[in-house]
């Protein structure tokens, strides 16, 4: 009987939960989100929010388009996973970022990003502000 109701509230608890998350791909289709304390380095959505391209600070600052393109991943209406999709070389995976949007306020858009390479991180939270 306790095993039924430790499923149940389990169940219960995990269905809460993603009924009440917000639908954040519809907030970032088409946005520039740009790092907290950064002048252009951030990520720049595709009309639909399901791809992405990276911009770093040192490319954007020159006036540089970058070429780093991810594929964009909802796995919940507040996570997505980013995949890179141009191959750095012929042996090495293709790298993931894991990220689980906390808050959409006032054009500031806080995440945590889950470590998803070699060795042993924390998440980390992380800011963006909407451009």
């Amino acid at each position: 009987m306790k095993i039924k109701t430790l499923l149940l509230t389990a169940s219960l608890t995990t269905l809460c939960s993603t009924a009440f998350a917000q639908n954040y791909q519809n907030q970032l289709k088409n946005k520039y989100l740009i790092v907290s304390r950064a002048s252009c380095a951030g990520l720049k959505f595709n009309p639909q929010a399901t791809a992405a391209a990276w911009q770093n600070e040192m490319e954007c600052s020159r006036g540089y388009s970058n070429s780093d393109a991810w594929r964009i991943t909802w796995i919940t209406p507040d996570i997505f996973m980013m995949t890179e999709v141009i191959r750095p070389n012929e042996i090495s995976p293709p790298r993931n970022d894991v990220y689980k949007i906390m808050s959409i306020q006032n054009k500031t858009v806080t995440v945590v990003n889950y470590w998803t390479d070699w060795g042993n991180h924390k998440p980390d939270l992380q800011k963006f502000r909407i451009q």
